[in-house]
């Protein structure tokens, strides 16, 4: 024990996540979006281990920040950067919200 990796998730990914289940309870799907919700947050978790399987953000902001994109079901994208000790989700997004 002790040597599990960490992963941290910024506020903003927390809220994003909550409200993109929010969005599929509203349509009348409580069960698939706490289902959603979970998987989201099992997707994120999992980044810990492979860290660099996805690649440096193309935005060049994000780019230059060393952000790195992970796509989701091909409709999110987790935006995080691997440190020594932890890996930090800074943010979920939607792939719509992602502009170059």
């Amino acid at each position: 024990m002790g040597n599990e990796p960490k992963i941290e998730y910024l506020p903003a990914a927390n809220e994003n996540i909550l409200e993109i289940s929010i969005d599929i309870e509203i349509k009348g799907y409580p069960i698939t979006a706490e289902k959603f919700k979970k998987e989201l947050f099992g997707f994120g978790n999992s980044l810990v281990y492979f860290p660099e399987k996805y690649p440096f953000c193309r935005k060049p902001s994000f780019f230059k920040k060393g952000f790195r994109c992970a796509i989701y079901k091909k409709n999110y994208i987790f935006i995080y950067k691997p440190f020594k000790t932890k890996l930090v989700v800074y943010n979920v997004i939607h792939v719509s919200s992602y502009v170059y």
